[in-house]
């Protein structure tokens, strides 16, 4: 078993899967605090989904499996303000928590490895392919015109890293995110991914038949 680390906790709704980034605007002064010795000391910090709790002000439980992240860039703003872009690097769990520390919550953590487990290479592929097809389906829903993929090439990787890849760009709730983040097994959470994906492609399939009988059906009524 790994050793315990101190890390600083940032609470937010919202999951970060390894590898994935996530923009974040930086305005409270305990968070100010926190990411300016993560920059200075090229140091990690951890990012939970809240439990319950409120995500600006007072004080927040996070769930225990959380992600570090790392600052990749970093823009100033009027008022001590910064808008950054946080990568997320590996999970860990939670084991205790320090209010007091400091002005932002402290958790003492285990890392938590990554295990592929049986089939791990066929089920990234299949979930590669369900995520192409759910991103057509997108596509052919919206009105906007770009067409490439920000995920790049989806088999890339690990199947661990396919994993979150596909998981991150998934339009599912928090709820569901941490679900798939808490997976211990790549395998497991790639089965998951998978029926994500039937239930999404599904709904995008009703929708399109029901988008496509409003544009034909006055045709149909004109003959």
């Amino acid at each position: 078993m790994s050793e315990t680390v101190a890390l600083p906790l940032f609470p937010l709704g919202s999951v970060l899967f390894p590898g994935m980034l996530l923009p974040l605007h930086i305005f409270e002064p305990r968070y100010r605090l926190l990411l300016q010795r993560a920059v200075q000391n090229d140091q990690p910090f951890g990012i939970v989904l809240i439990r319950s709790g409120a995500e600006v002000g007072g004080p927040a439980e996070p769930h225990r499996i959380g992600t570090t992240a790392r600052v990749v860039g970093t823009t100033p703003l009027p008022g001590g303000r910064s808008f950054i872009i946080a990568r997320g690097e590996r999970r860990f769990q939670i084991e205790q928590v320090d209010a007091e520390r400091e002005p932002y919550l402290v958790g003492l953590v285990r890392y938590v490895g990554e295990d592929d487990g049986a089939d791990a290479e066929d089920l990234a592929d299949r979930a590669a392919d369900a995520f192409g097809q759910y991103l057509t389906g997108l596509l052919s829903t919206s009105t906007d015109a770009r067409s490439e993929s920000p995920l790049g090439d989806l088999r890339d990787g690990t199947p661990a890293e396919v994993s979150y890849r596909i998981a991150g760009g998934l339009g599912i709730d928090a709820s569901e995110r941490q679900r798939l983040l808490e997976t211990e097994r790549t395998a497991a959470r790639l089965e998951s991914v998978i029926g994500l994906l039937e239930r999404e492609n599904t709904l995008l399939a009703d929708l399109l038949a029901v988008s496509y009988t409003h544009l034909t059906l006055p045709t149909i009524l004109r003959v």
